[in-house]
């Protein structure tokens, strides 16, 4: 495991305790929770990516038509 050090002022600092608190969590936790939450997005944007790359758009639009149309049907009853 690394430690990555982090510096800020006094105020982000309470700041980051009365978050930490608010949720019953550490800071630790707090830090560990906002890495894993960008990772996680930027692996999501780096798979919509290359599966755009391989994509149909004719398809993608007939898809998005069938969905469209089961949700107002859905709506309707």
């Amino acid at each position: 495991m690394k430690t990555i050090p982090y510096r800020c002022d006094d105020s982000r600092h309470k700041a980051l305790l009365g978050a930490a608190r608010s949720t019953g969590t550490s800071v630790q936790r707090l830090f560990d929770n906002f890495v894993t939450h960008v990772i996680t997005e930027r692996q999501a944007e780096a798979r919509f990516a290359a599966r755009q790359q391989r994509g149909n758009p004719a398809r993608g639009r007939k898809l998005l038509a069938e969905i469209r149309r089961r949700v107002a049907a859905g709506a309707k009853k």
